[in-house]
């Protein structure tokens, strides 16, 4: 039976007590993480649909997988929750998402609340065979030197880069120009299961990449208020097969804070045997010529600054640029 890791917190974090989150923690939750954002500038929006999403999440145990601390006042002040990933190709991985209150920083929760995730990451890790590394991993952006030095210090090496970039969809877009063979259509629900199979192929040779269920799938992905259909695109084979995706969501309470109108490319994958002929760049142009038409004035996405594919390159010649660098810390256990 699991059970949850109790580690002593040192005399000047006595005024703090810890629990595992609850549901009714949501919008608390969600009021910090916004708290954070106005100090940290990491470039994102949390809402309280992804907070409800976490909680629904299958592969998590609330009880034993999270933690939060609060003020004697009952004042949420860190959070402290770990993700156990289904296995891939590559390793067993458990990924850690701690956060602490800007006023409550520099008294040691930071270590407190990473030593926690640790511990209980080290022992769902413990329960996975040894035919692949056992790795925890966090990431953080290039522009938080403290969080950064408190991974250093306790171990993690910075393992990988990532890029969120944009691009401001005044700039002329080019024509699609798709390969023989090949037809273009909006996602539609009987596409859904396809969509998801061929996403999971296209990125099962990425670094870092977990497979996805069904139940996932439709989690975080289809199932979510941000998804937009109409501005998804599969491309077809003469068969029926989808050689490729571009999964589009549209945030709009980021956007309202932000104050940008803003498409979110989530996903562009291509499978193997259709690379290489400019199909990547069709999904990207169609999309953007959508946004557009749905008066969206930005494109917006993440790669691995490292990716095989090119991705990174296609995106440069497509005017995308650069506004915010994360770094990913991991430790083999």
């Amino acid at each position: 039976m699991e059970h949850s890791i109790t580690l002593p917190a040192p005399p000047e974090l006595d005024e703090y007590h810890w629990r595992p989150a609850r549901r009714e923690d949501a919008l608390a939750m969600n009021e910090l993480l916004n708290e954070i954002e106005s100090v940290d500038r990491r470039g994102w929006v949390d809402t309280l649909d992804e907070r409800e999403r976490d909680f629904n999440d299958p592969t998590t145990n609330i009880e034993t997988d999270t933690l939060l601390g609060f003020t004697n006042s009952g004042k949420l002040a860190a959070i402290a929750w770990v993700f156990p990933l289904p296995a891939s190709q590559w390793e067993h991985l458990v990924f850690m998402w701690g956060e602490i209150h800007p006023a409550h920083r520099g008294r040691g929760l930071g270590s407190f609340v990473l030593n926690w995730m640790e511990a209980r990451g080290r022992q769902i890790l413990d329960t996975r065979p040894r035919d692949l590394p056992h790795n925890l991993r966090a990431n953080t952006t290039d522009n938080l030197p403290d969080r950064i030095a408190l991974y250093e210090q306790h171990g993690y090496q910075h393992v990988r880069s990532y890029y969120r970039m944009r691009r401001d969809l005044r700039l002329p877009i080019p024509e699609p120009v798709w390969p023989a063979g090949i037809t273009v259509r909006n996602w539609s629900p009987e596409l859904d299961l396809a969509t998801m199979q061929s996403v999971d192929e296209a990125f099962s040779d990425h670094w870092g990449n977990v497979p996805v269920d069904e139940q996932a799938w439709r989690l975080f992905y289809s199932g979510t208020p941000d998804f937009r259909p109409d501005l998804t695109y599969l491309a077809m084979t003469e068969d029926g097969q989808i050689a490729g995706v571009c999964f589009n969501e549209v945030h709009q309470e980021e956007n309202r804070i932000l104050g940008i109108q803003q498409g979110w490319i989530r996903s562009l994958s291509v499978r193997r045997p259709w690379r290489k002929l400019g199909l990547g760049t069709a999904l990207m142009c169609i999309s953007m010529q959508a946004f557009q038409q749905d008066g969206l004035e930005y494109a917006g996405l993440g790669v691995d600054a490292e990716n095989l594919t090119g991705a990174l390159r296609i995106y440069e010649r497509l005017d995308f640029t650069v506004v915010k660098r994360f770094m990913a810390f991991s430790k083999t256990v």
